[in-house]
């Protein structure tokens, strides 16, 4: 085996040790519960999954509005009285759907 082999497999062992090494304290940090490596945690974070100030806050998460919410907000509009398109039964604008044939009206 010649020098340049010996050279080439000693530094692909060094870098893959580094390599191994680096991984497993980056995940030590990451699961570590006290607040050491918050930076390195969020930083992870950031480049894994959705930034923090992207996301929804958890408490408005599912809230959207119900069909009765979406009726009393539309009521904040002008009122008017229309025909339903779909089977011309008369709509008015606290409706949110049709009372007869259950289509969607837009508000």
């Amino acid at each position: 085996m010649s020098a340049v082999a010996i050279w080439g497999y000693g530094i692909t062992s060094v870098v893959l040790l580094f390599l191994l090494v680096g991984m497993f304290v980056l995940i030590r940090a990451m699961s570590d519960p006290s607040g050491r490596f918050q930076e390195v945690k969020e930083m992870m974070d950031a480049m894994f999954n959705t930034p923090a100030f992207l996301r929804p806050n958890g408490s408005e998460q599912g809230a959207e509005p119900t069909r009765n919410e979406a009726a009393a907000a539309s009521a904040m509009h002008e009122p008017f009285e229309d025909e339903c398109p779909a089977c011309r039964e008369k709509v008015t604008h606290e409706n949110v759907e049709c009372p007869s044939c259950g289509l969607r009206l837009l508000g």
